[in-house]
């Protein structure tokens, strides 16, 4: 069988390993799989090609998550975050399919640096956040899709949006499981969908699925807080370590 994206049978299997685990933190934390793969993916070979079978997993994930969230979703707010992040996302993915693998890596790893340091930090925007804002969020969250760190503009938004947390956690849960189809349109309209893709895709479906049912499953109980900063520590070693490699 020829793996995907050149892939040696090493770094199949530390992949393997890496969708596992970021399913995992998913099920646990509720974010972090597109991030983590793409991460780690830097470390090993070029992360751009892996930002859309991270979109499709993270997808799946929603999907499952979907029937219980839907009564809770604020369809306003979420409206907007789109629409600021339909404009963001075309030249997102058209900027970093111009650049070569090492600059991909570079620009990519920080990215996932800085979205880590703004996470670990708690950063909010002051205040309550209004419709311009949230639009804004969701163009800037569209923007970065395409290096795998759409979460962290939308998920600083919280303490300004003023929403409960179950009603943030779906409204979150409906957008992502939007910008992700729309991502998948554009990345296909961009010729960056291709058989490779789709074969990572389905090779990572089982692996998603058990991922984050076993995270979901630990999550009872557990402090999710702690989990997330030593995720978050995590992101930013996997970042540190994919500069060097652009870098060096």
């Amino acid at each position: 069988m020829i793996l995907p994206f050149g892939l040696s049978p090493g770094t199949a299997a530390f992949m393997a390993a890496v969708v596992f685990i970021a399913a995992f933190v998913r099920g646990f934390s509720g974010f972090g799989y597109p991030v983590l793969l793409v991460a780690a993916g830097a470390l090993v070979t070029n992360p751009v090609p892996l930002v859309p079978v991270g979109l499709l997993g993270d997808m799946l994930i929603g999907v499952t998550l979907w029937r219980s969230a839907r009564p809770y979703v604020d369809w306003p707010t979420m409206i907007r975050l789109i629409i600021g992040a339909a404009v963001g996302l075309v030249p997102g993915i058209w900027l970093l399919g111009l650049i070569d693998d090492d600059t991909a890596r570079l620009v990519v790893s920080g990215m996932v640096l800085l979205a880590a340091l703004v996470m670990l930090g708690g950063w909010t925007l002051p205040g309550r956040a209004g419709p311009s804002m949230t639009i804004g969020a969701g163009f800037v969250s569209g923007l970065v899709t395409p290096a795998g760190v759409a979460g962290p503009p939308v998920v600083t938004l919280a303490a300004a949006l003023g929403l409960a947390p179950l009603v943030f956690r779906a409204t979150l849960l409906a957008y992502f499981i939007t910008l992700n189809v729309l991502a998948m349109g554009q990345f296909g309209l961009a010729g960056r969908l291709d058989r490779e893709t789709a074969i990572a895709a389905a090779l990572s479906v089982p692996l998603v699925l058990l991922g984050s049912w076993w995270g979901a499953r630990k999550a009872v109980g557990a402090n999710p807080a702690r989990f997330r900063t030593l995720t978050i520590g995590v992101l930013m070693a996997m970042a540190v370590i994919g500069l060097g490699r652009a870098l060096l």
